[in-house]
């Protein structure tokens, strides 16, 4: 099922416009803390130079051969002590998929059909 809504080749554009614009959580400990959306865009920035993140060019084109479809949604959080992006798929099906991968090895840590 093809959506008409998403052009292709949005899928990079995309995703770095949602990331700057998301929020993004930090957790230490229990507390957490919003960030408003050039805070969020930062932080992502910062953990990438200081080698904590791969670059999110990297981690879409290894998304894109365990989930195919194209990306509609990116939240960058800080979770268990390390980063994780949550990935938005509408797959090939036409099904939302939320990916979660690490951020710094590219693992994909869970998928949930939403």
């Amino acid at each position: 099922m093809k959506h008409s809504w998403i052009r292709p080749g949005l899928t990079t554009g995309l995703a770095l416009t949602l990331l700057t614009g998301s929020h993004l959580a930090l957790t230490s400990g229990d507390e957490h803390q919003w960030e408003d959306d050039d805070h969020a865009y930062d932080r992502a920035r910062r953990a990438l130079d200081r080698g904590e993140t791969l670059p999110i060019a990297v981690l879409l084109e290894r998304l894109k051969t365990r989930v195919p479809g194209e990306v509609v949604g990116v939240e960058f959080e800080r979770e268990h002590g390390r980063w994780v992006y949550e990935f938005k798929i509408i797959d090939t099906s036409g099904r939302l998929v939320e990916v979660y991968v690490d951020a710094r090895t590219g693992t994909v840590l869970s998928m949930e059909e939403d």
